[in-house]
């Protein structure tokens, strides 16, 4: 089936009370794994470029990937750009047909985060698609637990940011962070609770990788309607690369390189997919 847009899966989603995965990917190979494993899984995915990626594989590259694999597969898979620096990164993904783009000026000040956001909003929903912000502060996870909380969204700004952008899906700091945890992650549920029950729009948790699956699990029973995972994706294929050299010696058949690539991921996206369908209605 075509690509649908992120509105479409965030309401399948409170329906029968799943987390949407957002699974980061960069080449052929790691879009197929997670869209494979969604299939096996029957769960909707977000496919995501993290911006940096966007300018190393281009949107228009991994747009046309995505939407080969969406019409292979039985389930409803999304296409996005993960933390746009600038509106007109935005646009480039819109112009290529990304059903999803977020818009990440979280780090600006307030009134220039609205204006920016409500630009990306405004020509995205033209098109029918979907627009994801920020606010707060998500860390590099090699930082210390007291700064991480530094970062924290503070509610009343979340609830006022969303009336005055009309974004559809809101990213929020409570603890999580990107990359490999330096320290076990502390997430505040209690401030989860309130964005969750009190901001007017689906929240969104990034920083999914290498996060306990306890606390996971968790925050999907609390009602996020979607988490961000990218570095345990790519951790996989690099390990399985390595292993791959290690077996075969310095020049493996390149195919059964990328194959033994591709399943690590899979192994790993199904993994994730079960912790977020846990409570499937």
């Amino acid at each position: 089936m075509a690509l649908v847009n992120y509105n479409e899966l965030l309401k399948y989603a409170k329906e029968h009370r799943i987390t949407v995965g957002a699974f980061n990917s960069l080449n052929m190979e790691t879009l197929q794994a997670v869209v494979t494993a969604a299939d096996k899984m029957n769960a909707p995915l977000i496919v995501q470029t993290y911006h940096a990626h966007v300018d190393f594989a281009g949107a228009d590259y991994m747009q046309a990937i995505a939407d080969v694999a969406s019409r292979n597969v039985n389930t409803k898979i999304a296409m996005g750009l993960d933390h746009g620096r600038s509106y007109e990164q935005a646009k480039l993904c819109i112009d290529n047909n990304y059903t999803g783009v977020m818009i990440d000026l979280a780090s600006e000040d307030y009134d220039y985060n609205v204006k920016e956001t409500r630009k990306v909003v405004e020509t995205a929903h033209a098109r029918g698609i979907s627009v994801e912000a920020e606010l707060g502060t998500i860390a590099d996870a090699d930082r210390s637990l007291e700064e991480i909380a530094q970062g924290y969204t503070d509610p009343e700004i979340a609830r006022r940011f969303v009336k005055d952008t009309g974004i559809d899906c809101l990213a929020v700091s409570v603890g999580t962070a990107h990359g490999m945890y330096k320290f076990t992650p502390k997430i505040n549920f209690e401030l989860l609770k309130e964005l969750v029950d009190t901001v007017p729009c689906p929240i969104v948790v990034h920083g999914g990788s290498n996060t306990p699956d306890e606390d996971v699990e968790k925050m999907v029973e609390m009602g996020i309607a979607k988490l961000n995972v990218g570095t345990d994706f790519f951790n996989a294929y690099e390990d399985a690369v390595r292993r791959v050299f290690q077996e075969k010696g310095d020049h493996p058949d390149i195919m059964y390189l990328l194959a033994e690539a591709r399943e690590a991921v899979e192994k790993v996206a199904v993994h994730k997919l079960e912790l977020l369908t846990k409570f499937r209605v």
